[in-house]
């Protein structure tokens, strides 16, 4: 071990030649460690909850959707024929009105899909055993079926007003049966969209002779970006778009929210920083005629200032790794036993969620050490100009 390190280690804060900085550095080493924890957890809750809100989003769409479709039977071929499609889901989508049994009224886009895949291709919890007879169903979204004032089982009649019928030119109107109502809790999808069977859509949507699109589910294990690049170059004329890039605004927005709350959770460790350059300052002072007394023996300037940086790193690797492994200790015990619960009615999660990657840690480790560098670049300056004044009385 080389001098410096031993000078540094006899100085840190604790040891016996700490003297008056060590209160100082015990602040310094709290103030990093909160700042690592506020910013470990701060963006593992919203990792979590981008989680959450991703899987809503894809288990109620899907993970790759294709529009524009020119052939429909030539683009079903193609996909099935690429590896990593689990199952392809065509449908129609128009605005339409529902009409309940009381008068009122809803406006809701209206999907028509092949309504029996509908629990096996979207993660709505819905059951479609209901013995209803032979009438078609719809399902709703909860704030579309409470606006409405109906529940299961209820008679509800579905209008499309773009598409006038011939009999008076009124159009037409389907009756179908509330079959289920499904609860997405995301983007007002409850209260946007209601599924139909395809042949409902074909008699109400008189004015399509095909698909609007096709909402593809992979297989696990497959990269959505690899499929999606793929199918874009098979189907050059259609418009390919994975769950990221149907909802861009979103994520981009949850993104820009993440990097400003590191930037203000930063702001702690700034702090603390300060509180650091105080500690190396002070300890500066102390030991000033220490530093002099080694350089009059022979120790130039860079010696004396590798004992401060020492110095620096060591209360500040202190402080931060502590942080940062007790932030990783309090979201791994809240994944397991989730100790923090959340109203589940609001945040559609029982309990808070937390995520953090790799990719998170090494920024929280650049922003933390990058301001204590600077803060121990500002220390080293006024440590060479002490030990040399010190060293100038030493000599006379």
């Amino acid at each position: 071990m080389s001098l410096s390190k031993v000078i540094a280690k006899r100085f840190l804060i604790g040891g016996q030649a700490s003297g008056p900085s060590k209160l100082t550095g015990w602040v310094a080493i709290i103030g990093l460690c909160v700042g690592s924890i506020a910013m470990v957890l701060s963006v593992a809750v919203l990792n979590g909850f981008e989680h959450r809100v991703v899987d809503k989003i894809v288990g109620f769409e899907s993970d790759i959707r294709i529009t524009k479709i020119n052939d429909y039977n030539t683009t079903i071929d193609i996909i099935q024929s690429i590896d990593g499609v689990k199952t392809a889901m065509p449908f129609q989508e128009r605005k339409g009105l529902i009409l309940s049994k009381d008068g009122i009224q809803r406006m809701v886009s209206l999907k028509a899909i092949e309504i029996e895949k509908l629990s096996s291709f979207y993660n709505l919890n819905i059951f479609l055993e209901n013995d209803y007879g032979n009438q078609p169903m719809i399902y709703l979204g909860e704030m579309t079926a409470r606006r409405l004032n109906v529940n299961e089982g209820d008679i509800v009649r579905l209008l499309s007003p773009i598409d006038h019928g011939y009999t008076l030119g009124l159009p037409i109107q389907i009756q179908c049966v509330v079959g289920g109502i499904f609860n997405i809790q995301v983007l007002d999808l409850d209260d946007k969209i209601a599924f139909i069977p395809y042949e409902i859509g074909q008699k109400l949507f008189i004015r399509k002779n095909q698909p609007d699109g096709i909402d593809i589910r992979l297989a696990k294990g497959h990269k959505i970006e690899l499929v999606a690049n793929e199918l874009k170059q098979e189907l050059k004329r259609a418009k390919v778009e994975t769950w990221g890039e149907l909802h861009e605004e979103l994520f981009g927005a949850m993104k820009f929210e993440r990097v400003g709350t590191l930037a203000v959770l930063s702001l702690i460790i700034v702090v603390a920083c300060f509180n650091l350059v105080t500690t190396l300052v002070l300890l500066t002072a102390q030991k000033a005629r220490e530093f002099g007394i080694l350089q009059v023996l022979g120790s130039n300037q860079r010696a004396i200032k590798s004992i401060i940086m020492y110095q620096g790193v060591l209360i500040s690797s202190l402080g931060i790794i502590s942080g940062l492994i007790l932030g990783l200790f309090i979201i791994f015990f809240q994944n397991i036993f989730g100790f923090i619960p959340l109203p589940e009615d609001i945040y559609f999660t029982s309990h808070l969620p937390m995520v953090i990657q790799i990719k998170d840690i090494i920024a929280i480790l650049i922003i933390s050490f990058g301001m204590v560098i600077t803060s121990i670049y500002i220390s080293t300056k006024r440590t060479i100009v002490l030990s040399s004044i010190k060293s100038i009385f030493l000599d006379k």
